[in-house]
């Protein structure tokens, strides 16, 4: 990388400015192409899965006809959420509230006491719909309606995601959380190793800290973090992972001793790891709210050595997720101070660069002090 450091953060005010935020939902959010699901969860028509992509409820729904689409998850009524989180609807979208249903094209069809309404034009009422595609087994949606294409958008990532064949994976979820920080806050924190030494005892047992290596891309970030060679930790059970772990069928070789993570802009994240992958995105509720949605992808069944392993490996996270949101409530109360303007960046937080540079090119004025 050619960057020279230290290089300069976002200032404060890009995490507590409300007229940011709400910038960011319009001009950034709507208009980037988000994963919500794999085609395994939306693989038989009738199945959907429900999102939120820029306040905007959204369906993925697989139709009749075999077509995946993407549509408004408001009825057109009195505004009422039609589905919750995932499921199947075989032949219609019903409204829980009052009853009208829509084909899986998104036509309203039906339409309870339909004679107490003057004048209403059926064929005229329709779910919005909007962009959809399948990158790498994972489906994807895009609320601009002059959305570029989804083939090439991420650059070479896909290509790198192609050879884990997470639309032929078995998924479990989705794990729902909220958080009080800002969520670039938390998408800071993912996005760098520097501190590691100090914030994630046991990832530096894990990990080999000198070869963690971020490598910025077309709209995403790869970062790859090699296991430590020949050392078993002294926590127990870390080291019932170090011997337990083994790779997925058809997971490529190169990766087999590495944890890897992986960015696409702008806030879902994968945690690609030998024995399964999560899937982890973050959406924005409020300036200080951010929800996060995960997905774990791994191969049905399995040895109950894998099964041991992919359950140290959840043990493990989950408290390195613990010790990251302590480390973001410190750094959420630091950004709302007085006297802090911005900061700079180690080369171990290239990939924090990246995704500042990326936001500052995408909300223009966000770098103003």
């Amino acid at each position: 990388m050619s960057t020279t450091f230290p290089a300069v953060t976002l200032p404060a005010r890009a995490y507590t400015d409300p007229v940011i935020f709400e910038r960011e939902r319009h001009e950034l959010f709507a208009r980037s192409w988000t994963p919500v699901c794999s085609t395994a969860q939306v693989a038989a028509p009738g199945d959907y899965v429900s999102t939120s992509i820029a306040g905007e409820p959204v369906i993925v729904l697989r139709g009749e006809d075999g077509e995946l689409r993407a549509l408004s998850n408001v009825c057109r009524h009195r505004a009422s959420l039609l589905v919750r989180e995932a499921g199947s609807c075989p032949r219609v979208l019903r409204c829980p509230y009052h009853g009208w249903t829509y084909g899986h094209d998104g036509q309203l069809v039906g339409v309870p006491e339909a004679r107490g309404f003057d004048d209403l034009d059926r064929d005229a009422v329709k779910l919005p719909q909007f962009a959809v595609g399948v990158l790498a087994g994972l489906v994807c949606v895009n609320l601009d309606p002059e959305a570029e294409p989804l083939a090439g958008w991420f650059g070479e990532l896909e290509q790198r995601l192609e050879a884990f064949g997470l639309g032929e994976l078995t998924v479990q979820g989705p794990y729902i959380d909220e958080y009080a920080h800002n969520w670039k806050v938390i998408a800071d924190n993912y996005l760098e190793g520097y501190h590691i030494p100090v914030g994630h005892p046991g990832l530096l047992r894990l990990l080999d800290y000198k070869r963690y290596t971020p490598t910025p891309g077309l709209r995403h970030s790869w970062i790859d973090a090699p296991m430590r060679e020949g050392t078993r930790s002294r926590d127990k059970l870390e080291r019932l992972y170090q011997r337990a772990y083994e790779p997925m069928p058809g997971f490529p070789p190169e990766l087999a001793n590495s944890w890897t993570y992986g960015h696409m802009f702008p806030s879902t994240f994968l945690d690609i790891y030998p024995d399964q992958i999560d899937t982890w995105q973050l959406q924005p509720l409020g300036l200080r709210r951010t929800r996060t949605i995960s997905w774990v992808f791994s191969p049905a069944g399995g040895s109950l050595r894998a099964q041991a392993a992919r359950k140290a490996n959840w043990t493990i996270n989950q408290k390195v997720m613990d010790e990251d949101v302590e480390l973001c409530d410190g750094v959420q109360e630091g950004l709302e101070s007085l006297t802090y303007q911005r900061g700079v960046l180690n080369r171990n937080e290239a990939a924090v660069l990246h995704f500042h540079n990326m936001l500052r090119e995408a909300i223009p004025g966000i770098d103003e002090p």
